[in-house]
């Protein structure tokens, strides 16, 4: 368990301060989840560049991203468990239970065909990882941050949310479960947003990470999109340490879409 001295959470939203660098995370300690790859492992390590105390999460496991960290000369502490077993996320809410935010960047991503017989089990993954998990954590936090003066929550969503989806052939259940989470990070701000928490979220676009290179379509997809390329992990790290940072002490409710122009609205 995290322990700290201070009674008021580093994060509560205040005013940007007026001198000073308005994006160093120093001071605050940030929980993110699916941190040992991919979007949380590059987040974990700006986030810790930047003078936060990181505290990982993964079923992966996080020792080597700890080590990282630390070799950089940063905080970190790992904490190995599937938050998709029952009981997982009472218990990182108890070995975290102080921290001023948290990051959500766990997913499931499988590609199965909507017409596949194996789309049911996909489904229950995607709705499970990406979007009951997330409600349990939020229901775990919430709480403890607004009696400490508030907190923040980022949370990972996707452009599928408002596409549909990226790869034509691909079934919907991915789709669905980040609109899903895009919807709860709505709720959780007209919830608590008076309560000096703030929700946002960012939407990646198609994202090269190895949750997704083994389609066999990326490259020809990727190849017709306006940049012409996928988005890499660490450009969506930024944007995730920008929210938990004061710079965004008025951003509140946001979805920060970061696909590359390849969605616009």
């Amino acid at each position: 368990m995290t322990t700290s001295s201070e009674t008021v959470s580093y994060a509560v939203p205040r005013p940007c301060p007026k001198s000073g660098n308005p994006f160093l995370l120093t001071g605050q300690t940030i929980l993110i989840t699916g941190a040992a790859g991919g979007i949380g492992s590059e987040t974990a390590k700006l986030c810790a560049r930047l003078g936060a105390t990181v505290l990982a999460t993964d079923r992966a496991g996080c020792a080597d991203l700890v080590r990282a960290i630390g070799n950089e000369g940063g905080k970190a502490e790992g904490l190995d468990l599937d938050l998709a077993a029952r009981g997982s996320v009472e218990a990182l809410a108890d070995w975290a239970d102080m921290a001023d935010t948290v990051i959500m960047a766990a997913g499931a991503y499988q590609i199965v065909s909507w017409d596949s017989p194996n789309w049911e089990s996909a489904m229950d993954l995607a709705m499970d990882v990406n979007l009951r998990v997330p409600a349990l954590l939020a229901r775990a936090f919430v709480d403890r941050m607004v009696d400490r003066g508030g907190g923040r929550m980022v949370l990972v969503g996707s452009m599928a949310a408002s596409t549909g989806g990226s790869f034509a052939g691909i079934g919907p259940h991915y789709a669905i479960s980040k609109g899903g989470l895009h919807t709860l990070i709505r709720w959780l701000t007209t919830r608590y947003g008076s309560k000096n928490l703030l929700v946002n979220g960012v939407a990646p676009g198609t994202v090269f990470t190895a949750m997704n290179s083994d389609n066999p379509r990326l490259a020809e997809v990727v190849a017709r999109q306006p940049m012409g390329r996928a988005v890499q992990p660490e450009e969506i790290a930024a944007p995730l340490a920008f929210l938990c940072s004061p710079a965004a002490s008025f951003v509140s409710g946001a979805i920060l879409d970061v696909n590359g122009a390849n969605y616009l609205r």
